[in-house]
């Protein structure tokens, strides 16, 4: 039997209107099945993802959707929190609804979403169910404790796609990137790709984490169609492709090797829509150029 508990929406803030919305559900501490009180516990681990029931604005009725987290459990327990984009305009339903004027109504009356727990009976607690509990190459999990502070990451963010990346950044803030005693800790490069300015999501947090560790993090935003006249960062995007028809793809990977030259040293992770990061594996692939790990996860 599946296990729920209303989550109330604690947060709905615009980022790009119509396109991004910074989404927040706050989990009660504990919760009551059939006479029997559980404590509700929250120890996923960033870069997994929490099930949840909002509403299907095409459907009419509740879809069940797994939503990446954003923030982490080690210092926001039970505050999950998720960037939803409007995507699949035409077949859209869940996402649409996020962005409507239905979810702000539910959000001022403080009205509840379902959020998918897991039980144990016999300690009588209610876990925050997460879709994975083991890293693979098809999910971003980030690697255990005692493993992850030796390693250089570099994160590629194709849109929303930033999402995990962000639960990484602000683990590894809260954990000092790993640096105890002799050890030199953890290294993490964040690359995020969108359109225009007004996508960009927590920009100026990162901007502040990259002056507080600058030995430990970089953060490099990139805007690709439209930027102010001021942008000091990158524009463009990442890879140059030029399609010829019938899958003949010629992708020229040079911007990016700009930003990481040495991606053969470090381990990849990449998050965003399946055409990019395809183009960003196979670009790499041809290259010969094959980082220490890679891992991805596309929509």
């Amino acid at each position: 039997m599946e296990h729920v508990v209303g989550a109330r929406i604690h947060q709905l803030r615009t980022i790009d209107p119509g396109e991004i919305r910074l989404v927040q559900l706050a989990l009660p501490e504990e919760m009551e099945i059939a006479g029997k009180r559980y404590t509700i516990r929250d120890t996923m681990r960033p870069g997994t993802a929490f099930l949840a029931k909002p509403w299907g604005d095409r459907t009419g009725k509740y879809r069940r959707r797994m939503y990446t987290r954003s923030n982490t459990s080690f210092n926001q327990p039970r505050l999950l929190e998720t960037f939803i984009n409007h995507t699949h305009r035409d077949q859209s339903d869940t996402s649409s609804w996020w962005q409507s004027a239905m979810a702000i109504d539910w959000f001022e009356k403080e009205k509840t979403v379902e959020v998918r727990l897991q039980l144990d009976e016999e300690a009588g607690d209610a876990w925050v169910y997460e879709n994975t509990k083991v890293c693979k190459s098809t999910n971003l999990r980030l690697e255990d404790n005692g493993i992850w502070e030796g390693m250089r990451i570099v994160c590629v963010a194709f849109g929303t796609g930033i999402t995990p990346f962000l639960s990484y950044a602000r683990y590894f803030k809260a954990n000092n990137f790993g640096r105890k005693g002799a050890k030199a800790g953890a290294h993490l490069t964040l690359v995020a790709s969108v359109r225009h300015e007004g996508q960009l999501m927590l920009h100026e947090e990162l901007v502040a984490l990259e002056q507080q560790f600058p030995q430990h993090f970089r953060y490099q935003p990139v805007l690709t169609r439209s930027w102010p006249t001021a942008w000091g960062y990158l524009k463009g995007r990442i890879l140059h492709v030029v399609n010829y028809g019938s899958g003949n793809e010629q992708i020229d990977i040079s911007p990016f090797q700009t930003i990481v030259p040495d991606i053969a040293q470090a381990h990849l992770r990449i998050c965003g829509n399946v055409t990019a990061c395809r183009q960003l594996t196979l670009g790499l692939e041809r290259n010969g150029l094959v980082p220490l790990t890679v891992r991805a996860e596309s929509w």
